[in-house]
């Protein structure tokens, strides 16, 4: 239920609302009376417009598949149309164009697309402490994360690792983040490659026994980098997140009380 609800605030929210608005804008002024008899020609779509928009829709059917939620859908398709809508408005007239690519630079600037803001339990580590931590107790499962500050792609994603490892930190299931541009020889040892033209970054790897287990992107047998697109809900598909997190809170370190749902709610409204 309570996911429900956050994703129904999401859907909600002014950033998606507006965004939305903006994808359908185009098709909004060409065929309403009496904007469209003021701003076009004429106030009906052409044959090579509607060509455009079944196109559109073509493209983004086949793109937006393998979204996780719907708030990703929803993002990835109106960025497609609100392409098109450029395309359009320029056509019509370059100041219509150049006003709505100056709106699109104002909407992302002022409403930006809502992110994780809330508490992370994440461990910072430095050079060969990772190793280290690694071989101190092989009982605790590590999920790292190898970043660079400079990569967009890891800018992207850490709200998204530090909402995961809100939602699934235990005494025995731990993450972590490494930036491999400041230490390069961590990057090379766990087969991470840290330079500018990097397809790796962010790398996510699965520790368990002091072993890895996963990796996304993961590397072929021929040795390239298969892309992955990092995503909440592709992260805990992808990684079997749950049964994770169910195998070892049902193997509490000794001495420690195995956590329950509601040890665990307590802990997140405290915080």
């Amino acid at each position: 239920m309570s996911k429900l609800i956050a994703e129904i605030k999401d859907v909600l929210s002014l950033h998606l609302v507006t965004n939305i608005l903006l994808a359908i804008s185009y098709y909004i002024l060409k065929v309403n009376r009496p904007i469209c008899e003021y701003l076009f020609d004429d106030c009906f779509l052409e044959l090579k417009e509607w060509e455009w928009l079944t196109f559109l829709g073509c493209i983004i059917v086949i793109k937006c598949r393998k979204q996780g939620t719907f708030l990703e859908y929803m993002s990835t398709a109106c960025m497609f149309a609100k392409f098109l809508n450029a395309v359009m408005m320029f056509k019509a007239s370059p100041i219509y164009g150049f006003v709505y690519v100056l709106i699109l630079i104002l909407h992302t600037v002022v409403l930006p697309r809502p992110v994780y803001q809330g508490p992370e339990y994440v461990t910072y580590f430095r050079g060969p402490h990772l190793q280290e931590e690694l071989e101190r107790d092989k009982r605790i499962t590590w999920i790292i994360t190898f970043y660079a500050a400079w990569s967009p792609q890891s800018v992207t994603f850490a709200p998204i690792f530090s909402e995961i490892s809100s939602q699934y930190h235990l005494d025995n299931l731990k993450f972590g983040k490494i930036d491999v541009s400041r230490y390069p020889d961590v990057g090379k040892k766990y087969n991470v490659d840290s330079g500018s033209w990097s397809k790796q970054l962010p790398t996510v790897i699965v520790f368990e026994n002091g072993k890895e287990t996963n990796r996304k992107p993961f590397i072929s047998p021929k040795g390239t980098v298969v892309r992955y697109k990092f995503s909440k809900d592709g992260m805990i598909s992808d990684f079997d997140l749950n049964n994770i997190y169910h195998r070892c809170k049902q193997n509490p370190l000794k001495g420690h009380k195995a956590k329950t749902d509601d040890d665990i709610a307590k802990e997140k409204k405290e915080n």
